[in-house]
C-alpha cells in the first residue's frame, strides 16, 4: 500500500495532516491507506465538497479559500469536531488540497489546545512533522488573533497575561 506523498502523523496515531486523497495517486488507494492506519475521521479544508463520498469515514468540511486564512469560528468548529472524534477513540485526517498551507494551519490549531502552546511553537512543531509548509502570514496572523481569543482557557505554563 502506497503512502500518500505528504501524509505524515503530526500526533503519532492521533491526528496526520495530507493534500486531498487523490491529487497523486487514486482516491480509493488513499482512502484505502487511511483505513490501514486506523483513520475514520476526515477534516476536508477545500471550498467544496467532494462528488464521491468517503465510504466508511466521518467527514467534515471546513471551507476555508485556498492561501487564505479561516474565520475564527472556523477554528472552533475545527477542534470540536477534532475533540469530539477523539472522545470516540478515533483517529483523524486533514487535508486541504496540497497539504501544506490550511492543512498545517488547522493542525497547529490542534496543537495549540492539545499541547497548550501558543501558535508559534505550535507552527514549528508542525514544521518539524510536516516539511512541506507553506502557511501565510495572514493565515499565521489569524491563527494568532484565535488564540488571544482563547487563551485564558488553554492554561499555558510561564505564559503572561
Amino acid at each position: 500500500m502506497t503512502v500518500p506523498e505528504r501524509f505524515s502523523w503530526v500526533v503519532e496515531g492521533v491526528i496526520a495532516g495530507m493534500e486531498r486523497p487523490g491529487l497523486f495517486s487514486s482516491f480509493e488507494d488513499d482512502l484505502e491507506f487511511l483505513r490501514g492506519e486506523g483513520i475514520s475521521a476526515i477534516v476536508n479544508l477545500e471550498e467544496k465538497k467532494y462528488a464521491r463520498e468517503y465510504e466508511g469515514f466521518i467527514v467534515k468540511h471546513i471551507p476555508v479559500n485556498d492561501f487564505k486564512a479561516p474565520g475564527l469560528e472556523d477554528f472552533g468548529e475545527f477542534v470540536d469536531f477534532v475533540n469530539g472524534r477523539l472522545a470516540e477513540s478515533r483517529r483523524i485526517a486533514v487535508h486541504c488540497y496540497a497539504g501544506m498551507g490550511r492543512t498545517n494551519l488547522m493542525l497547529a490549531c490542534f496543537l495549540m489546545h492539545h499541547m497548550r502552546i501558543d501558535p508559534g511553537t505550535a507552527l514549528d512543531v508542525v514544521k518539524m512533522k510536516r516539511p512541506f509548509h507553506v502557511v501565510t502570514w495572514e493565515q499565521e496572523e489569524a491563527l494568532r488573533d484565535y488564540f488571544f481569543m482563547i487563551r485564558d482557557s488553554l492554561e499555558i505554563p510561564g505564559l503572561r497575561r
